[in-house]
């Protein structure tokens, strides 16, 4: 006589996990807070999860939620389901299969039985003055020179072209803005040297309140966004190809203090620029491979580096932030609406080396430069430039004066070793 085996049943959080894969994910302006208050209710309800466990299975979900929920807002959505009666029998979704295998009905007794207490809220993370103020002293006597000795790419002769080539690949498109809230001036595609250094130069002067650009590449193309009803834009994570940057800004930290933060991370700076006004721009690497693990990463840093004055709002991975080389609050004419066409200042062109750098024409070719028509303002200035960087902090880096020092002194041992 041949007896069926009892058929082997998920997990309890097993089950919950696989109902929620399920589950639509919440957006912004579609009745999120809804969909998320009802997901909380089915795990803490209908599987009668316990408020910790409820909370776990909600984080993993939220993943796909568009924009994701804070932990703050997560826990206030599990403790609202466990203090909401239930319209059905606790652990309703559980009940087909409670007699399916011995001791199942066991464990789905032993999920009921499910503490009653609310989940405490977590600490609000705000910034700390005296935190920064101790964690920076650590750095020692920190400025721009510092920053700019250590940079393997030497800042002061990019141009906002060749600051953006070095950041993104070739056939990436970047989105350039003179308006914040608009919907970007260019699309930018990035194409192998040899290029046109100048091809943005119309927009370092005269853009009154400076020059952005989307941190991360977009495709260039017109998406609706669903967060905002449909509305199509070139700027939402609809356009977004890759997620490699994550932005560090700081409005509320001592700006010589928040150098000496930044020089001590342990984080894959890119690069560092001032904003032309208090604060620094870092864009750091952390090639996530979609939204969700750069959501996931995000979350990781949002914590700590919110302690020591980061913005917690600029860490998102659709972020606006300033395109170095550009001028800020200037008065003059506007910028031109498009690129100009090339009018060299002689006649011979630029030329460029193998890795793209300008080869500056000599002095004697150069005709009268044309006349400035802008005053004052503040430079978008880079400070640092390094598009392969590793988790070496900055302060732990050589300057350029000290590797150009070990070559010359390695020259001149291989020189004397081949004279003898």
């Amino acid at each position: 006589m041949n007896l069926k085996a009892p058929r082997e049943l998920p997990s309890v959080v097993e089950r919950a996990r696989r109902y929620l894969a399920k589950c639509s994910p919440a957006i912004s302006h579609q009745y999120g807070h809804n969909a998320t208050f009802r997901v909380a209710c089915v795990l803490v309800h209908g599987f009668a999860l316990p408020g910790q466990v409820a909370l776990d299975l909600l984080r993993e979900w939220n993943q796909t939620c568009q924009p994701v929920w804070s932990e703050t807002e997560l826990v206030h959505k599990i403790n609202s389901a466990l203090a909401t009666p239930p319209k059905n029998p606790l652990g309703h979704l559980l009940v087909g299969d409670v007699n399916a295998q011995p001791g199942y009905k066991t464990a789905v007794a032993t999920v009921l039985a499910r503490p009653t207490q609310p989940i405490a809220m977590p600490r609000k993370v705000q910034f700390e003055p005296e935190t920064l103020k101790r964690v920076a002293a650590d750095a020692g006597a920190i400025d721009t020179d510092f920053i700019k000795a250590r940079s393997p790419l030497c800042p002061e002769t990019q141009t906002p072209v060749t600051f953006l080539l070095r950041m993104f690949r070739t056939g990436e498109r970047v989105l350039v803005f003179d308006k914040y809230e608009s919907q970007g001036r260019h699309v930018c595609e990035c194409i192998a040297p040899p290029c046109d250094a100048g091809s943005l130069d119309h927009l370092v002067n005269g853009c009154k309140d400076g020059v952005w650009f989307l941190c991360n590449p977009v495709d260039g193309e017109w998406h609706p966004n669903p967060r905002l009803g449909g509305k199509r834009s070139r700027r939402s994570e609809e356009s977004v190809t890759a997620w490699r940057y994550l932005l560090l800004e700081s409005d509320e930290a001592d700006p010589a203090e928040w150098m000496g933060i930044l020089v001590q991370l342990p984080l894959r700076i890119a690069s560092i620029c001032t904003s032309g006004g208090r604060s620094l721009h870092a864009l750091v690497r952390v090639d996530a491979t979609t939204k969700a693990d750069w959501n996931t990463k995000a979350q990781l840093l949002k914590p700590l580096m919110t302690v020591l004055g980061a913005d917690p709002a600029s860490m998102t991975g659709v972020r606006l932030t300033r395109l170095p080389g550009c001028y800020r609050e200037q008065e003059g004419p506007p910028p031109p609406k498009d690129a100009p066409v090339r009018k060299r200042w002689v006649d011979e062109p630029l030329r460029f080396d193998n890795n793209g750098d300008p080869i500056w024409t000599p002095s004697s070719l150069w005709c009268e430069p044309p006349r400035n028509l802008w005053t004052g303002g503040n430079l978008q200035e880079l400070l640092y430039l390094n598009p392969a960087p590793d988790t070496t902090p900055i302060q732990a880096r050589p300057t350029l004066h000290q590797i150009y020092q070990e070559w010359l002194a390695q020259k001149r041992r291989e020189q004397a070793e081949a004279n003898h």
